[in-house]
């Protein structure tokens, strides 16, 4: 048991789960849009480069008291050269990556990188910004996992087909990304980063990423009903937002840090899974 949680720990808080969610994104788009080129390269350059730019930001954490209280921080206090070696994995397996993949990504993920960077590096920190944090992610995530993905595979980029992919999964990642929020609500605190719990309260931020859940809802139905994917996907990206959205409904500052990074993440995993799934079977 011990070692299972040790192991856990590391797929978790090393950030291994959550680019294994990247990857998953990527091919969920790859098959909603129903592109012919499954776009592997890609989805495993996403999947480096997340591990890269996640355990890269682990490595600018300072600790705070509060801090000292999170199971999270705690680890990746403690598990400093574990960080980066697995940020110098990122960083290598993204390189090599690069080589067997369209050139046009670098063009396409440069001011991503830069934006990333900017997010956490200590003189920038837009994360500082509640309003600026929220956008900063969610940029980063939807054009990663669904616009690229667009650009590299449609002559047609603006199709309503791809656009209404891009709101879908727009909202999709606002609605995941907010809870983060309440999660480090005495940890931002501590850190003097202002943040929408700070500014809204847990109750009217559960409710906006509620919100923007059940646009998800709304917009993979209308895909739908424009004929973009079958029954059997609908009904898989219908489950993955149901539980996103009872996940939201649960969240709290005071719940479990698993409860955030395994489940709320994980979502992300089964959208992938569930989609890649109906499309097989």
């Amino acid at each position: 048991m011990n070692f299972l949680k040790r192991f856990s720990d590391f797929l978790l808080f090393g950030n291994i789960y959550v680019a294994s969610g990247a990857l998953f994104l990527v091919q969920s788009t790859v098959v909603q849009l129903g592109f012919i080129d499954h776009l592997l390269p890609y989805s495993i350059l996403v999947f480096f480069s997340t591990l890269f730019i996640y355990n890269l930001q682990r490595v600018f954490y300072t600790p705070q008291q509060d801090s000292l209280y999170s199971v999270r921080r705690k680890w990746i206090f403690e598990k400093q050269t574990t960080i980066k070696v697995l940020s110098l994995i990122g960083f290598a397996g993204a390189g090599i990556v690069l080589f067997f993949i369209d050139l046009r990504v670098l063009f396409y993920l440069s001011p991503l990188l830069i934006l990333s960077i900017a997010y956490f590096i200590p003189f920038v920190k837009l994360r500082k910004n509640a309003w600026f944090k929220l956008l900063t992610l969610v940029t980063v995530w939807t054009i990663a996992t669904s616009v690229v993905p667009v650009l590299l595979n449609s002559y047609d980029v603006f199709s309503k087909n791809n656009l209404l992919h891009m709101f879908v999964r727009l909202s999709f990642m606002i609605a995941i990304c907010i809870p983060f929020d309440i999660r480090d609500l005495k940890i931002d605190e501590a850190d003097k980063i202002s943040t929408l719990p700070r500014l809204l309260g847990e109750n009217k931020t559960r409710l906006l990423a509620l919100i923007f859940m059940i646009i998800y809802c709304l917009l993979i139905t209308l895909e739908f009903e424009w004929g973009i994917f079958n029954i059997k996907i609908f009904l898989a990206l219908l489950f993955s937002g149901l539980l996103n959205g009872m996940l939201v409904v649960m969240s709290s500052s005071k719940r479990s840090e698993y409860f955030y990074v395994a489940a709320l993440d994980g979502t992300m995993i089964l959208q992938g899974g569930l989609v890649l799934a109906a499309n097989h079977f």
